[in-house]
This record gives structure tokens, sequence and C-alpha cells, in this order.
């Protein structure tokens, strides 16, 4: 839906796009990080704005900023070019810093006048040997889009390794501006030991205690309004969980550890036998507010972001008003069997908004403001099992009680906990975990699911790009390094396994909704590996010959062309016109609109994400347009209950000139989220012909989940419907004129959605 998922994909490419800045030795500390070098209008001494393919065109200078008297600033923007985003940086020498945790700082703002989308972000990359990361962050999850200076911070551990540490600014935007104020770096200590667990077996009676302990842990967590559990550090206690918990040897002894677990930060939690009545909280003579939580959505509470979480203090007098009478709600939660939890979903709060009871050295909340949510940081290891085991706790309790379609897509969710815990503690480290991970996720067919670690070398693919045909991988387009490879050639196996084998394998590992995505992510794994390494692969041309290639991943997945396709802007045929909205910026679109509004025919390519906004929708009706409704879960109440929803959608009103020629749009199953919600639009008021294969069926809001050991799972925070309030979730847009590509087509290096476009449009 909108343009969040933009800075996640960024967080991939970056280690691709952060090029050596300058020879070796680097310096230990950030070179004029005051930015009180150099002159004014002129580069920062000591930064670096690189110049690949992805950030070309983009220029820092030194300025001044009326809102930082008497000091000086950094500004990046786009110069020239056509790169994706701007980027900032310098390199320093890791030495000083091994074994280290360290915390980069500075402030943000940027430009919202000139480009409201526009957003800021730090990073900081810890480069190990062999091209491994051990750390990275690119606030993906929480960029800055504030006009007003905001701080930012990054706190990550330095590898014993570690050579080189890369930090910097960048900027995702087309036209927008981005303010850098002075940048610092400090260590905060050493970085924390830890005791690492080789894998070992749950046995029934641990896998029944883990699990009984994740529900505890999650409905804490999310539904119990104590100072204690607002401030709690969760990624931490999961792993502390698992070890107080696993070796309960009875359902009685399981409880008991629980109640001194979960004591500290519910003290009004009781663990009883199935049969036993819970006792109604009491209320304390100093209360002065009623205290719940109000989550809208997985709420991580950025500036910028549509999710947050937070406490209201709703004073005693105002009770009834809320319906809130005696006794007070408690929930009664099934744990496991013959085990139940009973929990206060209200506490109490003194004058000064401190929840009560209170404890020694509680946290000090005053006014009642939205709560932090704990971040991950950079604790635990994916190669020691509790670690692991405290993962899944803490993203299948997110996914319970916040994921939007468990309406239709029917997983039997606590089966799923089962299976993924004693996968985890089997697993052999932090690679097989992301498989676990991987599979785990698979099953929400939720296309915007991505499990990424930190631990993995950036992936690339050869310059070859394939499209499923009937279930076989086709070649659509090779790049110079693969020219040897026919069109329309079948690839067959991979470093020598069978192609269906693979196909298979990976597979099982994808969250998809739609055949079309499935195939579209499938089409840009099946080679994918390490950037440099080499790739074997075998293939079939269309007269039936074999061959066999080595081939260099150096590329983007993302990256390559589907196959031959016009330039940007084509008049393909006299008076009928085709406009790529894949590859074409909003200022290509205002220089083309002349001769789109006059044009007998208009072929709008929709066969992807489009690098525009949707002002084209603007011009192709003399009435306003409104999306389809975007809904936030608004969460009270566990397990999917009583819940409402935050609605918005887009407004647009009608542009001039009006495109009054005949439109087709071609789609497909690589059009999702934001393109989903475009292609929505033209559905639901017919502006055109829809010609090709159904969208993704994925649209919605992403949201990130950060785990300790460096992993992160993107995925869909809100429901999207139709204009009309049917599913889209897993049906998406479908054509009106439905076409396919075929092995003829592409072995002759032709077109066929296109061609149905215009076949379409020329009648």
């Amino acid at each position: 839906m909108h343009l969040i998922i933009r800075a996640i994909s960024l967080a991939s490419v970056l280690p691709l796009a952060a090029q050596t800045p300058a020879p070796n030795p680097y310096p230990t500390v950030i070179q004029n990080g005051r930015f009180e070098e150099g002159n004014l209008g002129q580069t920062p001494k000591g930064w670096l704005c690189p110049k690949t393919s992805m950030d070309a065109g983009f220029r820092s200078e030194l300025a001044e900023d009326s809102a930082l008297p008497g000091k000086r600033c950094a500004v990046l923007f786009r110069d020239s070019g056509s790169g994706s985003f701007g980027n900032m940086m310098q390199m320093l020498d890791a030495t000083p810093y091994r074994g280290k945790r360290i915390r980069l700082k500075g402030q943000l703002r940027v430009d919202t006048k000139n480009d409201p989308r526009a957003q800021g972000q730090a990073w900081l990359r810890v480069d190990c040997p062999n091209q491994k990361t051990g750390f990275f962050d690119n606030m993906g999850d929480r960029p800055v889009s504030s006009a007003k200076w905001s701080p930012v911070e990054i706190v990550g551990d330095v590898a014993k390794d570690a050579e080189h540490l890369a930090l910097g600014v960048m900027l995702p935007s087309e036209n927008g501006k981005l303010w850098i104020a002075p940048f610092s770096m400090e260590i905060l200590g050493d970085t924390p030991t830890m005791q690492v667990e080789g894998p070992k077996a749950l046995t029934p009676r641990g896998l029944q205690n883990l699990a009984a302990f994740t529900k505890a842990m999650n409905y804490v967590r999310f539904f119990h309004p104590s100072d204690q559990v607002a401030k709690a550090d969760w990624n931490q206690l999961a792993a502390a969980g698992v070890h107080a918990t696993e070796g309960a040897t009875s359902t009685s002894d399981l409880a008991g550890r629980l109640q001194t677990f979960f004591a500290p930060y519910a003290p009004g939690a009781q663990f009883l036998a199935a049969d036993q009545k819970p006792q109604s909280p009491i209320q304390p003579q100093s209360a002065a507010f009623l205290v719940r939580w109000y989550h809208i959505g997985f709420g991580q509470n950025q500036s910028n972001s549509a999710y947050k979480s937070k406490r209201e203090f709703i004073p005693i007098s105002e009770r009834l008003e809320k319906g809130w009478m005696d006794p007070l709600p408690i929930a009664s939660l099934d744990l496991a069997d013959g085990l139940k939890m009973a929990l206060p979903s209200v506490c109490f709060a003194n004058a000064n908004k401190l929840t009560l009871p209170k404890t020694v050295g509680g946290p000090n909340e005053t006014k009642g403001t939205p709560m932090p949510e704990p971040t991950a940081g950079s604790s635990g290891s994916g190669d020691d099992r509790a670690t692991r085991l405290g993962d899944v706790a803490l993203a299948w309790g997110i996914f319970q009680h916040f994921f939007p379609y468990f309406d239709v897509v029917k997983v039997d969710w606590n089966d799923q906990l089962d299976k993924t815990l004693q996968a985890a503690a089997l697993d052999t480290g932090s690679e097989a975990f992301l498989h676990t991970l991987r599979s785990f996720t698979a099953t929400l067919k939720d296309g915007h699911v991505r499990v990424s670690s930190q631990a993995r070398d950036s992936e690339a693919i050869p310059s070859l790009s394939l499209g499923l045909v009937e279930g076989l991988p086709l070649v659509q387009f090779a790049g110079d390094s693969a020219k040897a490879i026919p069109l329309g050639s079948r690839i067959f196996s991979i470093d020598d396994e069978l192609a269906e084998k693979r196909m298979a394998r990976l597979a099982a590992e994808i969250s998809a909704p739609t055949e079309g995505w499935m195939n579209t992510r499938l089409a840009r794994e099946l080679l994918a590996g390490n950037n440099g390494s080499k790739v074997k692969v075998g293939y079939l041309t269309t007269t039936g010959s074999r061959g066999e290639a080595i081939l260099v991943r150096d590329t983007n997945p993302w990256a390559l062309p589907k196959g031959r396709v016009p330039d940007n802007l084509a008049e393909i045929r006299p008076g009928i016109f085709y406009f790529d909205l894949n590859r074409a910026s909003d200022k290509d679109f205002e220089e083309a609109l002349p001769k789109l509004a006059e044009a007998r025919g208009v072929i709008f390519d929709l066969r992807g994400y489009p690098k525009m906004g949707p002002v084209f929708l603007q011009h192709l009706s003399d009435k306003p347009l409104k999306s389809a409704g975007w809904n936030i879960p608004l969460v009270t109440q566990p397990d999917g209950k009583g819940w409402e929803w935050r609605k918005s959608n887009w407004n647009l009103k009608p542009k001039t000139p009006r495109i009054r020629g005949r439109v087709v749009f071609l789609t497909g199953g690589e059009a999702i989220s934001y393109a989903e919600s475009c292609m929505g639009i033209v559905e639901a008021y017919k502006l055109a012909e829809i010609v090709g294969e159904p969208t993704a069926g994925t649209n919605g809001n992403v949201n990130l989940i950060k785990l300790p050991g460096g992993y992160a799972i993107a995925w869909t925070g809100m429901k999207v419907l139709k204009h009309d309030g049917s599913r889209h979730h897993g049906i998406g847009i479908l054509p009106t004129v439905p076409v396919k590509p075929t092995q003829a087509g592409l072995a002759e290096g032709r077109d066929e959605v296109l061609e149905k476009g215009i076949e379409v449009i020329s009648r």
C-alpha cells in the first residue's frame, strides 16, 4: 500500500552499495562528525557519497540551520542522475571496537514540503572477514519523516574479528532533502558474553512447557498494562523464560515456575488448575486511574509508523462511562491441558500515573504517553538454542495477536508453534534456524513476509532473468555475461541439482498467497547465492540442445528486466503510446503527459512496483477516486477477539489534462502492495481493460519484527479489502483479458502480454 516497503527493501541492497571510500588504513574515529571542517556548500571533509548505479546522482554539502544556533550540519540531496537513493558515508578501522557494544548517535530532518513521502535513515554496518556482515541496521523500521530535528541512534555489537565499521545516512527519496546534525559514536562497554547451548531435542513435557510459556509471555506482554511490562526487555526475557520453564516436571511445577517468572511484571497474574477460580483484584486506596493497553496494530512507536502501542489512563471517576464495573475484567486463558492463566487486562495507577502495586526501583511513568516497545538490539545468537526458542515464542505471539489475515489463511497456528519449537531446538546453528523461521512464516501465505539474517551474505543472481511458464523456469532476458544462453531456454539444473527439486525446497520457505507471487519469488531466487560467487547452470534450448554455463552472481535479483520492453515512453503504434510505470518517475510522467493526453490509446505497464506516485490515475477520470480501505486492527483483547478498525484510504482529485484515449493496464503476479492499491482503483472504477495475469494478492502496510540473533521478519500489518468489501488477500486484481507468456514467445523475444494489450486497445 504505502511506500514503507521501499525503506525495508533498501536494507538488503545497502551492503552492496556501500563501497570502500578510501584505501587502508581507515581512521579509528568518525571524521568531521560535527561538520566543522570545510566551507559551506562543499562536501563535508571525511565523508563520501558513493556513485554506484543505486545511489548515483546525489551529493552532500555543508550548511547551517537556524534550528541549530552556531552549529553546522550537512545536507544530502539529489543533484542529477537516476539513482534510487542517496547515501553519505565513511568507514572506520574496527580494531578499537572489537568485542564492544557501540552506539551511533545524531539528528536528522527531511524536506517534507517538496516530497511529503521523504524519509531519512542512519545506518551502521560491521564488516567481518570473507565479506560477512556482523551487524547491520539501517533504521528501515523507524525512518525519520519529520521536518523537525529528530534524534536517532543505533546500538550494535562489534564482532571480535571485525575489520571495518561502515556508517552513514541514506535518503530513499526522489526529490527530498536530508539534513544531518553532528554524528558521534561511543563505546557502551564490552559485548555481553553468553553461553551458547547446542541443539537438543525437546521432550514431550518440555514442548508442553515452552508452548505454555510462549502463550503466557505474550498475554502478559501485550495485555497487562503495568509499568514493569511496558519497560521490560522482552527480547531478553524470552530466552530467560525458556531456561526457567522448559524443565518443569509437572503441571503444578510449571504453574509455580510461571508464577515466579512473571510476578515482577504481572503481580496480579494467577496460574491455576483448570477447575480453580481466580481471585478478583482489589482496588488500592491510592488508585486514581484505570490503565489498559491500546494497540494500533503491532506498535513500535516510531514517529512515522502507522502502528503504535499506548497505555490509556482513565480516571477512576470515569470507570462507569467505560463500562468497567466491578468486578474488573480478568481474562481466563488456556495455556496447556489442566493449566490456565487468569490475567487482569486492567491495572490501577496512582495520581502520578504509577501502576500499582509499585516495585522498588520501578519505572516512573508520569504522563500516560505512549510507551516505547522494547527493541531487539543485538542480543543473542542463532547458534544458541535458548535464543532460537525465545525467538519462536516472540514471533508466534506477535502474529497470534496482530496478524490481520487469519480469517482467510487457514493455518493451525498452535500446531505451527509446536512444530517450530521442535525444529528450533534441533537446529545446528544460525543458518539452519533461518530456514526454520522461513518455513514457519511461509504458512501465513503473506506476500510481504521476508525473513532475513544479519549473518547471511548479501544475495545476488547472475545476469539472467527467468519467468515461470507452466511451472518451468524459462530464460526471458540474458545480460552480457549470460548471452550464451538463448532466450526461451529451460533451466533444468543449478550446481547439478535438478531445478524442480530446488524449486520445491525454495517454495516450502516462501510465503505466497497466490501462484503469481510464488512464481515471481521462485524466478528471482532460483539462481540466487552469495554476491560474487559462481553458479553452474544447465539449460535446454527450445530446439532440444543441452548446454551448460558457469555464471557469476553479480546482479540485484529485482534489477533485471523481464524481457525486451520498450523505453519508458514509446509510440509503439501510430497514436498509441506505451508508458512503463515500473521505471518512470513523477517527473517522467509530467513530461510525457502532453503526448499521453492527446494519444489515441495509452498502455500503462504495471507488471511490477511503481516508482512514481498515483498521480497517473488522477488524469484518467473527471470524478474523484478513492482507493480501497486500509484497516489497522485496534487491539485490546488477546487472540484476535473484539477487534475494531482504524480506517484510511486515498482520496484522489481529478487533474487536467484528462487522458481521453483508450487505456489498457498490463499487470501480473509481480504487482504487489502499492501496485495493487493502484490496480484496485482501475478495477473498481473500470478505468481501463486489465490485460495479463492476477496480481500478487497482498496489500497493506509492511510491519517489521526484529528478533535476537540478528533476524528480522517483514509482514503485513493491516487488512485491505476490495472497494465492495470483498476479499483481496490471496485473490488480487483479476485481469479482464487474461494472457500468459509462452515458451515459444520467449524464444522469439516477444512480449505476448504487451502484444495482447496492443490488440485490445486497437479494436
